[in-house]
């Protein structure tokens, strides 16, 4: 080989060595981060809770919650303000607390272009109430005539008698008793997402959580369509160009699932433009240099969801979920995590609710008095306690490692297990755990919706079963008198910390982040995701 074949020889092996490491570069930016498409806009939310589904009939956690409304429109949506607005619904009226009558909005259309109408929200009240669905929590429609205690129509029907049609875009829905409009609009309203009867009437009511339609909805009502979600990365959502309040101003929203260390990072980059606080906490040893990223808006919330112990009530008895509580070094917390800026609280309530229980509320850190009642109690301290943490929250699973110890330190054998937030959820709804965490939001019209997580004997998830607690809680949800509902509320708190049959801990003061780039589009405390089509971008 003469000297001019070497030389091409070896500047087409330094070539073919440039484009490998041109294309491994190229590939690991795409894996980072797709690229914009030219003109293109987009908002990408960090969330650290995989929303697992967004189907409405599946919703197992708040992010899924929030992603089906978002395809789905509830009746109404609430307001930063806490005040009811409407969409799907044009009005809800009552003259009588409990005949609801609902007029639907006939501008709305389901992306294939056939109207929503009374026979699509019908149709969704009586799939959501079938007890042959398989619905895992229905308590919702309990309040509605013709359901049971867990908001399913009784064996032999087929249909909730108390909801009625009045003309192809008004429907009536009647209570088993009175209660107030508002409470009917948080309930069924904010609730309700319906979904298409032309598309889903011919679907077997027993197979109708897996049907394929619910693994790509194609024919939706929301601002957004959906594109695609693959679990534990993204969930993506595209502009519907006939939503009726107008075409969303950006192309694409995106829901990128991140840890919380994660979060703080994409900030800084740019991947993502905003946090979402009720299910995208940033580490709270972050928020110093989020808020001194000179791209960003930041702000600080109010006690909003309470981080509540939940004992599993039968295998946990009375004396021993005393003693954890008072176990629990909530000041060692509130000064080692969040360095004195927290909502500490033994009760699942936060003090933004109307009817917080303040007295209730007060803890006590008593260690000793925890090794007593244990001892006092006959409890096998070699019993296996199984707390289940779910992942995703930096800041909550490094304050359950910190209550484990608690345990431990009163002779407790407590094992952590993790598991993402789905699989913690199915755990809990069935049982399968000794000690678990949950955030309960501050729901401030009304606390029953919580009140059935962990201390209605029908639905809660606690197994926990008292008579005179049923009681309260049978004023609660018949009442509409505030000062009747002040006193049950009230009462219910205290029993609540009494028996210990959960253990409010904290709420963040949450650090909510947003780039600047984005010129309209924000994550309140209330009135989340309501007006996405105004959202926003300048680039």
């Amino acid at each position: 080989m003469n000297g001019e074949d070497r030389y091409y020889s070896v500047m087409k092996k330094l070539f073919t060595i440039l484009m490998i490491t041109l294309s491994v570069n190229v590939f690991a930016l795409g894996q980072k981060q797709s690229a914009a498409p030219v003109g293109q806009k987009i908002i990408t939310v960090g969330i650290t809770n995989d929303p697992g589904t967004v189907s409405p009939l599946s919703t197992n956690n708040i992010m899924a919650h929030y992603a089906s409304r978002i395809l789905f429109m509830p009746l109404v949506m609430e307001t930063p303000e806490r005040v009811f607005v409407n969409r799907l619904a044009e009005s809800i009226d009552t003259s009588d607390n409990r005949v609801f009558v609902i007029k639907i909005d006939q501008r709305v259309k389901w992306t294939d272009g056939v109207p929503v109408s009374a026979d699509d929200v019908i149709f969704t009240i009586n799939t959501f109430s079938n007890p042959v669905t398989g619905v895992r929590d229905t308590s919702a429609h309990r309040i509605i005539a013709g359901t049971d205690e867990s908001g399913c129509f009784p064996a032999g029907a087929d249909s909730v008698s108390g909801v009625k049609k009045i003309d192809d875009y008004t429907l009536s829905v009647e209570t088993k008793y009175p209660i107030t409009l508002n409470i009917f609009k948080l309930e069924i309203g904010t609730n309700l997402r319906t979904m298409p009867r032309h598309i889903l009437e011919n679907e077997p009511v027993e197979t109708i959580l897996r049907c394929a339609f619910f693994q790509h909805p194609s024919v939706t009502n929301g601002a957004f369509r959906f594109k695609e979600y693959v679990p534990g990365q993204y969930l993506s959502l595209t502009a519907n160009s006939e939503y009726f309040r107008g075409k969303p101003k950006i192309d694409t929203l995106n829901f990128k699932i991140l840890s919380g260390n994660q979060l703080s990072a994409q900030l800084e980059s740019g991947e993502i433009d905003m946090n979402y606080p009720g299910v995208g906490l940033l580490p709270v040893d972050d928020y110093e240099r989020v808020m001194n990223m000179p791209h960003l808006r930041t702000e600080r919330g109010e006690p909003n969801t309470v981080q509540t112990l939940f004992y599993n009530n039968t295998t946990l008895n009375v004396a021993v979920r005393q003693a954890m509580d008072i176990a629990i070094n909530r000041d060692g917390i509130l000064q080692n995590i969040f360095k004195g800026e927290a909502f500490m609280t033994r009760t699942p309530v936060s003090s933004q609710v109307e009817y917080w229980n303040e007295a209730a509320a007060r803890y006590t850190y008593d260690p000793e008095r925890a090794r007593a009642l244990i001892a006092e109690s006959g409890w096998d301290t070699a019993t296996r306690l199984v707390f289940v943490v779910p992942t995703g929250n930096a800041t909550r699973e490094r304050v359950c490692t910190i209550i484990a110890e608690n345990f431990k330190a009163i002779g407790l054998n407590v094992v952590i297990e993790r598991a993402d937030m789905p699989a913690t959820l199915a755990r809990i709804q069935k049982r399968d755990y000794d000690i678990s965490i949950l955030g309960m939001p501050a729901n401030v019209f009304n606390l029953s919706r919580n009140l059935r997580y962990y201390a209605d004997s029908n639905d809660s998830y606690t197994g926990y079963s008292d008579p005179a607690m049923d009681a309260l809680l049978t004023t609660i949800y018949e009442s509409v008198d505030s000062d009747v509902l002040r006193a049950a509320y009230f009462e219910a708190q205290e029993r609540i910390a009494a028996d210990a049959l959960v253990s409010g801990v904290y709420s963040e003061l949450a650090l909510r982040a947003v780039n600047k780039r984005v010129s309209f589009g924000d994550l309140p405390k209330f009135g989340t995701l309501r007006d996405l089509e105004v959202w926003d971008v300048e680039d």
